[in-house]
This record gives structure tokens, sequence and C-alpha cells, in this order.
């Protein structure tokens, strides 16, 4: 089997075009002076050779110099599709993190932003200490969530800001030094805060909401490489996390 025929079918499978894999091919055959030359040695209008030669510009698989055009490695086509690979899977996170959301709320969504970074979880995470309620909330895996933040200096910094208007209280599904450490006496006063232990599976989750405001932000960190978050503004949603909030402060009553 020649070159061409093994690389014909696979510059298509990556989805390139005809016109782009014919010029493609004829350079790898053999360099040329400028379009117009390969124009006549291709067949191809010289519309669609130009725009064949843009897009392998484009993708780097392609080089006009002094000496002409000439293809280059395929290892610079590679890194740009792997380049273009990494893009595409993060807009398929993107889409699946909001998947959740389509159908709650839709009408009375006022906000939504979607986070895939440690810094924007962590501005997003202050930002709801500086909005107005009475009682702020926090639900689930603590312990996990503030050391990819910036850990307890910026559970301190969230906590001194929420003094300014709310007191806080906290549902945590996991316990250790992040968490313990804003359950002494000391910041239970400092910090007006109330801190429950719930022993269910919810760990890497951690949601922040409020009594009166109608801000959530959701957290995931099930994959520290790629965390990600939601900050929502839906009445539907808060109401949805107040109800869940107060069945799981009745079950730690009773337990």
């Amino acid at each position: 089997m020649s070159l061409n025929s093994t690389l014909a079918p696979l510059l298509a499978d990556v989805g390139l075009s005809e016109a782009e894999i014919t010029l493609y091919l004829e350079l790898l055959r053999e360099p040329a002076e400028n379009i117009f030359s390969l124009v006549s040695r291709t067949g191809l209008s010289k519309s669609s050779a130009y725009r064949a030669f843009d897009k392998l510009r484009h993708l780097h698989a392609v080089k006009h110099g002094r000496d002409g055009i000439s293809v280059r490695s395929l290892t610079y086509l590679v890194a740009e599709l792997q380049k273009k690979e990494r893009g595409l899977r993060k807009s398929i996170l993107k889409l699946k993190h909001a998947a959740p959301f389509l159908h709650a709320g839709r009408d009375d969504t006022e906000v939504f932003e979607t986070l895939h970074t440690p810094s924007q979880l962590h501005d997003a995470y202050l930002f709801m200490s500086d909005i107005d309620y009475e009682t702020n909330f926090d639900f689930g895996d603590f312990e996990s969530f503030i050391p990819l933040i910036g850990g307890v200096e910026t559970g301190d910094e969230f906590r001194k800001n929420r003094l300014k208007h709310a007191q806080h209280r906290a549902i945590c599904t996991t316990f250790g030094p992040s968490t313990e450490h804003f359950c002494t006496r000391e910041a239970t006063n400092r910090f007006r805060t109330r801190i429950d232990i719930l022993n269910i599976d919810f760990r890497n989750r951690f949601i922040i909401f409020s009594d009166t405001n109608d801000y959530v932000l959701f957290a995931n960190v099930c994959d520290r490489e790629n965390p990600y978050g939601v900050l929502v503004k839906s009445r539907s949603i808060a109401d949805a996390q107040r109800v869940q909030y107060n069945a799981h402060s009745q079950r730690i009553g009773n337990e």
C-alpha cells in the first residue's frame, strides 16, 4: 500500500476536506513555487486551492517561505489537532456540567456561569461571602474543597467578609484538618459559625447558598486536575437547596 493511500483516509478521519488532502499530498510529493502552480498540478479551482492552503497553513501542516510552498512534518499537524481536541474536550465538559441545570428553573435563572480552574472557584467562593443574606449555608465535602482554593486562609477571608452581614451554618460530610480549624470554640465564637458533621457519601462535592439570596455555588473536585463548578442565581434552584438542607438538618437532630 502506498503512502498516499495510507495517509488520505487518515487525513479525512481528522476532518480535512478532499481539496485539502489533495493539496497536502501533492506538496508531499513535490514542493510548489506558488499557489498557481498547485492549481495546474492538482486540477483544483483557484478558489478551492486558496481555501485549502489557508486551512492547511492554519493547521501548521504547510509553510510558505522564500523557497515556495512545502509541507511541514506531520508532528506539527498532530500537535495542532491535539490542541483542538483539548479545546473541544473542555467545551464538552462545560456542556456536560451545564446539562443538569437545563430543566431546572430556566425561566427564573438570572445568572449561570461555569467555572473550570481553582482560581475561578476561589473568586466565586469569595463572591458568595459578599452578597446580602442573613445566614450562609455550606453543605458537603469542605475538606476536599477548601485546600484546592487556597486553604484555611481563604476560609478565614470568606468568614471575615460574611461576618459583616450574616451568620454561618455548615453541614460537612467529611472531617479533617481544614474542617477542624473552623470547629474550635474560638473559631465558632469568632465567626458565628455552627458546623455539624453528617456521615453521608458526598465526597468531593460542595455547595454554598443562603437563606434569603438566590445565588448558589456548586463545586466538584472529584478530578483534582480538572475541578469544575457552576455559579447560578435561580429562585427554584436555591429553594431546592434550602429544602434539602433542612431535611439534612433534621436528620442530624434525629441521629
